[in-house]
């Protein structure tokens, strides 16, 4: 049978879409790996857990397993190290490593490594960065050009709703339009993570994001109709590559653009105040006493992390320094 564009060829060896892809992986693992029992389970649990987290995103078949894939989960991996979510630095490149060999036991070599740094941009542990990740409005107007319609559409959304990718994607913009004229805010059901409904705060940028995204809606999300999700991703994820930019870096844009819109004044990693002296500066810059910069930093953070679906306070720190 032909091979699809983007997917790999798997031994036939296994039958690899008559059984469950983790235990097909651990199959594999079992008995083409040559190493210690220690070994072999730890990329077993490993592969598992990327196989958990590639459900959802309609990934059911190793064969459907494309490095695009394999990239985002390595940068989602990233998040989760980034707001604390994950303790060892080391952690998001053990878990890439493991697919990588999986997947290069199951196709015999074919498969092209994914490089958990250069591909990725996994990186040590940094809960407080030192320079902004969030993307520029140059940058974002040029991405918009170097991308089609759809996904500049998606880059818009994200940036003026602090969506993740997925969310973008499944969002309905027309009911999401009605919503935000009726109540100043839209409801967020769709590729959430946990499943967790939240509500965000529609401004005038969120509304012509919107009637962007209507403009070339043909179903009920921006996802083509003749499309699945996981085709969908594939395609966004190699145009960014080409267009050499990140779709996170919209929501990091979001959460200082939200917390210079709460609190009057830049976020810390914008401003380039560091951690020990951002409340000294905040109360300067807005002259007021530290202990109302404090509270005002706080509260600020907590309806940013609130808005961005995670609800704990310290998770800001990834996003605003």
């Amino acid at each position: 049978m032909a091979k699809a564009k983007g997917e790999t060829s798997y031994s036939r060896n296994y039958s690899i879409g008559s059984r469950d892809m983790a235990t097909a992986g651990q199959m594999v693992v079992e008995q083409r790996f040559h190493g210690g029992f220690q070994s072999k389970r730890d990329i077993g649990q490993r592969w598992a857990y990327f196989c958990k987290w590639a459900e959802p995103q309609g990934i059911k078949r190793m064969e459907k397993i494309t490095k695009e894939i394999v990239m985002e989960y390595g940068q989602s991996l990233q998040q989760e190290l980034d707001i604390g979510e994950r303790k060892s630095p080391s952690s998001p490149k053990n878990y890439v490593s493991a697919v990588n060999t999986v997947l290069r036991l199951a196709t015999q070599g074919e498969w092209k490594t994914v490089k958990p740094g250069k591909d990725c941009g996994i990186q040590a542990r940094s809960y407080i960065p030192t320079e902004s990740k969030a993307m520029s409005m140059a940058t974002h107007q040029t991405a918009q050009r170097a991308v089609d319609d759809r996904i500049s559409s998606l880059l818009g959304l994200q940036r003026a709703f602090g969506l993740r990718f997925k969310e973008s994607c499944l969002l309905n913009p027309k009911l999401a339009l009605k919503e935000a004229l009726k109540d100043g805010r839209i409801t967020l059901r769709a590729g959430t993570k946990g499943g967790k409904l939240r509500r965000v705060p529609c401004r005038p940028c969120g509304i012509l994001a919107l009637e962007q995204a209507i403009a070339i809606q043909d179903g009920k999300s921006l996802i083509p109709k003749n499309m699945s999700y996981a085709d969908f991703q594939n395609e966004c994820y190699e145009q960014a590559r080409l267009a050499e930019i990140g779709f996170h870096s919209e929501r990091h844009f979001y959460a200082q653009d939200r917390y210079r819109e709460i609190t009057g004044a830049p976020s810390p990693v914008e401003a380039g105040w560091s951690r020990k002296e951002r409340i000294v500066q905040l109360a300067l810059y807005l002259n007021i006493s530290e202990e109302e910069a404090q509270r005002i930093d706080s509260e600020a953070r907590l309806q940013i992390s609130i808005e961005l679906g995670h609800n704990r306070v310290e998770i800001s720190n990834a996003y605003l320094g």
